[in-house]
């Protein structure tokens, strides 16, 4: 029985740590994707075509 509870363990550590870097990649993009509207919407369209 406390093999089983060493095995929930280790693999709730594991998800643990999958979660943390998911959460971090996910705030990077988040970050990233911000920066590239705000220099789409201070950037002068060159050619409109309406």
């Amino acid at each position: 029985m406390e093999a089983m509870g060493i095995i929930g363990f280790v693999f709730g550590l594991a998800g643990l740590s999958y979660a943390l870097a998911a959460k971090r990649d996910i705030a990077d993009l988040k970050q990233e994707f911000e920066s590239l509207k705000l220099s789409l919407a201070t950037e002068k369209p060159k050619n409109k075509l309406v």
